[in-house]
């Protein structure tokens, strides 16, 4: 080992010179295994939108073969351009979304990249929104906003029954941010924002902190007192199943279709398009660009206007390069809501 060398010191840089991964995958087979659209990419990372009833990873010991996400990856994004540094062999997930659950994933390109995302993730720097619907099950809907120190998800759920809303457990909007849960900002005529219900419940002996807020009611027949509930959903933390659990244990309105979770009996009829689950809006910091200059070099497959894959912005936040990404609920989401909906 040359002395010479201190800790620190740059003693190569990788980059690309070939496609590596994604052009021996289409070697064997040129079409993805699975309709996988993709909303966003750049050179360093991509968003897809992930179909229900598809696994992210498969099984160590086999399993799916090609019918997970991290397979169809390479035959849908673009390798990033020669030049890249530290390029992935294959593109991969950050995160994982349920089987049953369809919504907005996001994916490493670059090993810089999936060690910054992945870091987001862990401080809960990403928001995420999920929506569910409550038919005397209730419709949870997800929403985690991007800003320092929280995650930028949304997701979007519809849940048998009407959840109930006891004034001990009501929180202001302020409440919960002071919690860290990140809730978007106040509302346009300039009001401290909606008043949020919180679930502070351990699962596995781990703290488990979900606030949520009902968006609207529909009529169902077979739904717990014929009502379906619509609910934005914003987890402080992200324990397994969390979302699906709350609502079901502390709730007793599980999302519809939740095979796991909803009881059984009445709800079983309830089942039969799937889990009412989806993560539809995320924000994240991006994993390289940072100056407003770097803006230009961004690419999309999607545009900032309402396209079949969804709406996609990029701002500057104090040096930070934002990207927002957005897709419309599933069709199902609609039909099961049209009739009879009362929003809050």
């Amino acid at each position: 080992m040359d002395a010479s060398r201190l800790a620190g010191d740059t003693i190569a840089i990788q980059t690309r010179t070939a496609n590596g991964g994604y052009e021996e995958s289409k070697k064997h087979c040129s079409d993805a295994p699975f309709h996988l659209p993709v909303v966003y990419q750049d050179d360093h990372f991509a968003i897809v939108n992930k179909p229900e009833g598809v696994v992210v990873f498969g099984h160590k010991n086999g399993g799916y073969g090609r019918n997970t996400v991290k397979s169809a990856l390479p035959y849908v994004l673009d390798p990033p351009k020669l030049g890249t540094m530290s390029v992935l062999w294959n593109p991969m997930p950050v995160h994982r979304i349920d089987k049953a659950t369809s919504g907005l994933l996001v994916v490493a390109k670059t090993k810089p990249a999936m060690v910054h995302l992945s870091h987001q993730f862990r401080e809960r720097k990403v928001k995420k929104t999920c929506k569910y619907h409550w038919y005397t099950f209730c419709k949870c809907v997800v929403v985690v906003f991007h800003r320092a120190n929280c995650a930028p998800w949304k997701d979007t759920a519809i849940v048998n029954g009407i959840p109930p809303e006891p004034k001990e457990s009501s929180i202001t909007s302020a409440a919960a941010k002071h919690l860290g849960v990140c809730i978007g900002t106040a509302n346009d005529t300039g009001d401290v924002g909606p008043m949020w219900q919180l679930i502070d419940k351990d699962l596995e002996g781990q703290s488990a902190v979900t606030i949520w807020r009902v968006l609207g009611n529909s009529t169902l027949e077979n739904a717990m007192n014929e009502t379906i509930t619509m609910v934005e959903l914003k987890p402080k933390t992200g324990r397994f199943h969390q979302l699906r659990r709350h609502m079901a244990w502390i709730c007793n309105c599980p999302i519809i279709g939740d095979k796991t979770y909803d009881g059984a009996g009445p709800a079983k009829q309830l089942r039969e398009e799937g889990l009412f689950l989806c993560s539809n809006k995320v924000t994240l910091e991006h994993p390289f660009h940072s100056a407003t200059e770097w803006k230009s070099k961004i690419t999309s497959r999607g545009d900032s206007n309402l396209n079949t894959n969804g709406r996609v912005s990029i701002e500057e936040n104090g040096g930070t390069l934002l990207v927002d990404v957005e897709i419309d609920l599933p069709q199902k989401f609609d039909r099961m809501m049209r009739e009879n909906m009362t929003m809050s």
